[in-house]
């Protein structure tokens, strides 16, 4: 069967149901209930939750950036931190810690950093969904509506489909 007759025999069978109707497989917030009355959903995400979770993933990264810099280059004055000094003093006077030191301070920094991008991934991409997901449900009313504004009836829409 070709794609043609397989969606001429799905238009048949619906002309010959019932009066023209639409059915939205979607989420009712008005009684917390899907369509058919049986299901209520365990998980709601709101505009407000989304940007409540992004300004904190903002925040976290400003504060490692501030706070968690442990290798701080340029606190002194010299481009140096306080533990990159410490980690060279170590070394000139033969403390293997001096290199020890050093290999901690690299790795906290790199670990730092891959927390800051992940934070600032979060937050992004929470400000890229809810300005898509607001932009989505404008274009889906506005497609919805007609000529005079006013919500497009059921029977306007079936007349569409056929």
């Amino acid at each position: 069967m070709t794609f043609d007759e397989e969606w001429a025999g799905l238009k048949s069978g619906a002309q010959k149901e019932s009066s023209p109707h639409m059915r939205l497989n979607g989420y009712n917030a008005e009684n917390r209930q899907s369509p058919d009355g049986n299901y209520t959903p365990s998980l709601t995400v709101h505009q407000d939750d989304l940007g409540d979770v992004g300004k904190d993933a903002y925040k976290l990264h400003r504060q490692l950036q501030k706070c968690a810099d442990i290798d701080g280059k340029g606190l002194d004055g010299s481009g140096h931190s306080t533990t990159d000094r410490a980690a060279r003093e170590l070394d000139q006077h033969d403390f293997r810690m001096g290199k020890a030191l050093r290999t901690v301070v690299k790795m906290w920094d790199t670990q730092r950093r891959t927390l800051q991008q992940g934070c600032a991934r979060i937050s992004n991409h929470l400000d890229y969904t809810k300005a898509t997901h607001a932009k989505e449900d404008a274009d889906i009313a506005a497609s919805l509506k007609s000529p005079n504004g006013k919500p497009t009836s059921t029977s306007a829409i079936y007349k569409w489909i056929k």
